[in-house]
């Protein structure tokens, strides 16, 4: 393939990720091969939505070495060794996407059963690789040895996500599309098992968690839950939105907002109780400036199950932090159980989700609401072993010094 149309097929297929929601922001890496020696991939740190032909990265396969001032992607290594080892791909996506990792925390292989899904995926058995470092040699050799495992073109990277590899790109995203059933299917077959039931969907799977599985449980539902509201900081103010939605966390406009001085004493009574909240992490975490308040259903699962939540998943560590533990909605609690993390559940009552910037506390909600996902999904096969802490807590720094870096440039 001509180097400017794989550049092109590369950045189409990104977006394509992206629309049918198995990629986002910069998780994940998508490459394609040019010749026998080299393939072009994915840039390290930069939004798909954004990418053009000119920031993908051309990458000999032999010793991973590239030319230029763009910086492919830290998992360039990987992606080298599948086109060493498998001549027939042209293509690869690595993701993130949502079912595909909740099962790759089992560390296991999983077998296919619908014919047509192993058709696409080419095996009737989707191998795990084993546990590495993001971008270590450690990765990269255990892909190696799941790939000898199999002709299969779909893999599972244990804790980190999904391999799909293909000819090109339409049979590569077909692929990543089929696992991610495949793995929502198998997380749906152990429910029915479980529960004896003949129909199956998520409302009921968390319900049975709640019931049968959490730690400390049974629980029943819990109280409806209070609006904490979303904020954004500026300067020695911040900005309380109340009229947020899930799809819309800062809708625009200047109703439904209401801006609040940081060092004004509480108690006015044009500003909701909930505020104090938000001001308070505000003044005590000078990194945080943007707050979403996050309800979404596998979050406020555990929030009601008084669960904390330990990293199973590679970019929960990163992003959220080596664990997001439950605070009641009192401001010293809160703040301790913050420390260090850019999520706290609220007892009943979902996660206050934070970060540096809109985009930031929106990863760390969603990062948040996959690593509560696969709590409940994997407790359906016994449970998961968490990544080590001195993994979890080397990755989280590593990510706060990229990002300490890019802000300053």
């Amino acid at each position: 393939m001509e180097i400017q149309q794989a550049r092109e097929e590369v950045v189409s297929a990104g977006h394509e990720l992206v629309k049918a929601g198995l990629i986002a922001r910069t998780w994940g890496n998508v490459s394609a091969r040019i010749s026998e020696s080299q393939f072009v991939i994915t840039p390290s740190g930069r939004a798909y939505e954004t990418l053009t032909p000119a920031e993908i990265v051309a990458v000999n396969i032999a010793d991973g070495s590239y030319s230029g001032e763009i910086k492919p992607s830290s998992e360039k290594g990987l992606h080298a060794a599948v086109y060493q080892q498998r001549p027939e791909v042209n293509f690869i996506i690595h993701t993130h996407q949502l079912y595909a990792s909740v099962v790759s925390a089992l560390h296991r292989d999983i077998e296919v059963l619908a014919p047509d899904a192993a058709a696409k995926t080419g095996s009737r058995r989707i191998p795990c690789a084993s546990y590495g470092l993001p971008g270590s040699k450690k990765l990269k050799k255990g892909v190696v040895e799941a790939l000898s495992r199999s002709e299969g073109k779909a893999f599972l990277m244990a804790n980190h996500g999904a391999l799909c590899l293909g000819a090109d790109r339409d049979e590569t995203f077909k692929v990543a599309t089929a696992l991610e059933q495949i793995c929502e299917d198998y997380i749906m077959r152990r429910y029915l098992q479980l529960s004896g039931r003949e129909d199956a969907n998520w409302d009921a799977l968390r319900a049975y968690y709640l019931a049968e599985l959490a730690p400390g449980g049974p629980f029943k539902s819990a109280p409806p839950c209070k609006p904490l509201y979303n904020s954004e900081r500026e300067g020695s103010h911040f900005r309380l939105c109340l009229n947020a939605t899930p799809g819309e966390p800062f809708p625009e406009g200047g109703e439904g907002w209401i801006k609040i001085s940081l060092d004004e004493p509480a108690g006015s009574g044009a500003v909701p109780p909930e505020a104090e909240i938000h001001r308070f992490i505000y003044r005590n975490f000078k990194g945080i400036r943007v707050i979403i308040h996050d309800l979404s259903p596998d979050i406020l699962i555990l929030s009601q199950a008084g669960q904390a939540v330990y990293p199973l998943l590679d970019d929960f560590a990163q992003i959220v932090g080596v664990s997001a533990r439950v605070a009641a909605s009192n401001l010293p609690e809160i703040a301790r159980k913050l420390k260090g993390r850019y999520s706290v559940l609220i007892e009943n009552n979902g996660a206050l989700c934070c970060g540096p910037s809109r985009s930031d506390a929106a990863a760390a909600a969603q990062v948040l609401d996959k690593g509560c996902l696969a709590v409940i999904g994997t407790a359906f096969f016994g449970g998961a072993r968490p990544i080590h802490p001195v993994e979890s807590l080397l990755m989280r720094l590593v990510y706060l010094a990229k990002y300490s870096k890019k802000a300053a440039g």
